[in-house]
Order: structure tokens, then C-alpha cells, then sequence
């Protein structure tokens, strides 16, 4: 039987909360034991695509999406996770699962980057209303040597900021950073939580070891998918949405 996480059956205090409630985002503490590192780590190689996300000098950026149908160690996770009662305090007690993905930098060269350009998530994919939160696991120690995960503290009462073509990276989206950024180191298996209005970012990895990282983001199951277009669907209708707390 693998070993109880330092903080399994901890709830967030009202410190943590009030922090995401005004800066946008908050830490929460050890989500992996150190078995379910090394299960997610196999999975992230057994599913590591061959090209990578971007132009011939973004190839160290490796982004796949959307396998909790393909892994059990992905899916008890996503649906089971100790993160759920924590995200259940912060958007509410009714979740549904939206979108799950690895992106995983590997060393930089001369001349590559695996930058990822301040952005939000609704940046990418809008959902309305805009309270879905999104939680954010390294699988290796990360620090600025590596490309953690940087935040601006506060962005998200900026609203829904544009986005436009990323300058480093055509094929991401990035949006211009107001705010002070902070960046946050983490262990293999910590997590943080952050809102999908807040800006986050991450620099090149420069360690020379593979740096991969596990995303999966959450909202309310009456939300709403908004396309390119202004076309709006409910998440539910998604196929790769799943109810994961309480009732749609």
C-alpha cells in the first residue's frame, strides 16, 4: 500500500483560500506519493509524441492532451485525486473534468527554447462563466533552472486579456504581461492551483534533464465551451468532459 500523502485529508485554511481568492492562485502541498510520480512519468514517456509543439526550434516542447480514456494512472488521478476537495473549496462542490495534458520540456540547445509565453488558460479555450481553475503538477523538482511555473499575482481581476500569436513560439498564444512575475518552485509531486484568468508562464529548460509536468483543469459541469467562432456548447457535451465531484 503506497504511503499516505503529508497533507491527505487536509482542507485548505482560510489563509490559503483568501491568497487564491485575491492573487489567483495558491499551493497546494504534496498531490503524488512517490509511487503515483513514477506511474505518471512512465505514462508522460509511453505517450511522449515524437514531433514537437512548435517550429523546428520549439521541438524540445512537448505537449499531448486529453488521455484519461488511454491510462489508468492519468484517469484515478484526474477523477479520484486528492486535489478534488481542495478544487471543491475554491470553484464549488459540483466539478467536471475538461481538460487534462503533459507538457514536458526537454533540455534546450543553442538556438532552442521551450518557452511557454505568459497567457491564461481562457486564452486558449473559453469557458463561460470564467471560474474554472486549473491544477498544476510538476513530475521532477522544478526551479528556474528547469522552467518551473511562474505566476503574476492578482492577474486574474484583470478579465479576459487578448491573445495573440506567441513571438518565441507561432504556434502558443500569448498575452502582455501586467504585473510583477513570481516564480514557483516546486517538488516532484507538488501542486498548485491557479484560475483561468491568471497569467502563468514558463522559461527554457536549461538542466539538461527532461522536465515533464502534468496539467489538468476543472469547471463547473453548467459551464459553457466558447469557440473561435462565438459557437457555445455545454462542457458536457464534450466528449472528453467528465463529472468527477457532486452532480451535473
Amino acid at each position: 500500500m503506497a504511503a499516505p500523502l503529508p497533507n491527505e485529508g487536509r482542507l485548505l485554511d482560510d489563509v490559503a483560500l483568501r491568497q487564491y481568492r485575491d492573487e489567483g492562485y495558491v499551493v497546494l502541498g504534496s498531490l503524488l506519493t512517490a509511487d503515483e510520480i513514477l506511474a505518471l512519468r512512465a505514462e508522460e514517456e509511453r505517450f511522449r509524441l515524437p514531433v514537437g509543439f512548435g517550429t523546428e526550434k520549439n521541438q524540445n516542447l512537448r505537449v499531448n492532451i486529453q488521455l484519461c480514456h488511454r491510462s489508468e494512472p492519468i484517469r484515478r488521478f484526474c477523477t479520484a485525486g486528492p486535489q478534488l476537495p481542495l478544487l471543491a473549496q475554491l470553484a464549488g462542490p459540483d466539478l467536471c473534468l475538461t481538460h487534462q495534458q503533459f507538457v514536458t520540456k526537454l533540455p534546450d540547445g543553442p538556438g532552442e527554447n521551450s518557452d511557454i509565453p505568459w497567457h491564461q488558460d481562457n486564452g486558449y479555450g473559453r469557458l463561460e462563466p470564467m471560474t474554472d481553475v486549473t491544477v498544476w503538477v510538476p513530475l521532477v523538482d522544478t526551479d528556474a533552472s528547469n522552467g518551473c511555473l511562474q505566476v503574476v499575482p492578482g492577474s486574474h481581476r484583470q478579465g479576459l486579456l487578448d491573445h495573440g500569436s506567441a513571438g518565441i513560439n507561432p504556434v502558443l498564444r500569448e498575452a502582455h504581461r501586467v504585473g510583477d512575475a513570481l516564480e514557483v518552485p516546486l517538488a516532484a509531486g507538488e501542486g498548485i492551483a491557479f484560475s483561468g484568468l491568471t497569467l502563468h508562464a514558463s522559461g527554457p529548460n536549461g538542466s539538461g534533464q527532461v522536465r515533464p509536468a502534468f496539467y489538468v483543469r476543472y469547471c463547473n459541469p453548467a459551464t459553457t465551451l466558447v469557440g473561435e467562432d462565438g459557437s457555445q456548447r455545454p462542457v458536457l457535451e464534450d466528449p472528453h468532459s467528465w463529472m468527477v465531484r457532486g452532480e451535473a
